[in-house]
């Protein structure tokens, strides 16, 4: 079986090293089972959007698209570090409201869950952009109650509350500042509003791709934020601690896949673009 391996991981377009060492996930097409060069077996999919089906719930995907807001692939988009690579494109049009959403698992399988062993999250995403009040997204894991939810950031500016969540937002409220956020279904999510660890530590422009991911190691309980490949050691959670302030406060209890959403709030069209995408982990 093809996988990636660490010395083809790098901090320019691809993969992050300091992110996914030890836990590379497979290139081959589709999820996949397979062995890490540490011999120990992992789960997990990388998918650079090169074949793509544009019909929900095939292809291993769900969308969601409310109003005219679209999921498709599209060319490159022109950029010399992506020119002939397919992107997946999360277009909201000038509609108060729209949403653009894709969730891997086709709305039926969540295989991932935040106990247990090491998790790896990334995602090289642009967004075309960034007026105030205009547009929010969100791309990380979430509960498979929310996939086909609409609106997961409601017109309150508000993440979907009924869905355990771990990964960036980008409310409409901001223009380039993204957070990393948590939540638990039912309970008040975790940003940088609550903990100011988590605020702004991703910030997104206009014109160049950047990478958002995160591990979750579970050896030592904590989730790391990786920005372009480089930790932002402040934003660092410890789940012993946030559980010890308030028990089953940290989303542990569910299975979860990636999902990455857009939503307009305003006149002005816009797209968020993804180069590439993975999730993997140890079994």
């Amino acid at each position: 079986m093809t996988q990636l391996t660490f010395s083809e991981l790098n901090s320019g377009r691809l993969l992050s090293p300091k992110l996914w060492g030890g836990l590379a996930p497979p290139s081959g097409r589709g999820f996949q089972c397979f062995d890490t060069q540490s011999g120990n077996p992992a789960i997990g999919f990388f998918d650079d959007f090169f074949e793509f089906a544009e019909t929900t719930g095939t292809g291993g995907y769900l969308h969601v698209e409310t109003t005219n807001g679209t999921v498709a692939q599209i060319a490159s988009d022109g950029k010399t570090d992506s020119t002939g690579m397919g992107i997946c494109r999360l277009l909201t049009t000038a509609e108060d409201n729209s949403e653009a959403l894709l969730g891997y698992g086709n709305g039926i399988d969540a295989p991932f869950k935040l106990t247990g062993n090491d998790l790896c999250f990334e995602a090289r995403v642009k967004i075309s952009d960034i007026t105030t009040s205009s547009h929010g997204f969100f791309i990380g894991l979430e509960s498979i109650v929310g996939h086909a939810t609409i609106e997961c950031i409601t017109a309150a500016d508000a993440i979907y509350a009924t869905a355990d969540l771990l990964g960036y937002q980008q409310l409409k409220a901001e223009t380039t500042a993204v957070d990393g956020m948590y939540q638990v279904s039912g309970d008040t999510k975790v940003d940088g509003a609550v903990n100011t660890g988590l605020d702004t530590i991703a910030t997104i422009g206009v014109t160049d791709y950047i990478k958002l991911g995160f591990r979750f190691n579970a050896a030592t309980r904590t989730v790391q934020w990786f920005i372009d490949g480089v930790e932002d050691s402040g934003a660092r959670l410890s789940v012993a601690v946030i559980e010890a302030a308030s028990a089953d406060s940290f989303p542990d209890g569910s299975y979860m896949s990636p999902i990455a959403c857009l939503v307009n709030d305003a006149t002005t069209a816009c797209n968020l673009d993804m180069d590439w995408w993975a999730c993997a982990q140890y079994l």
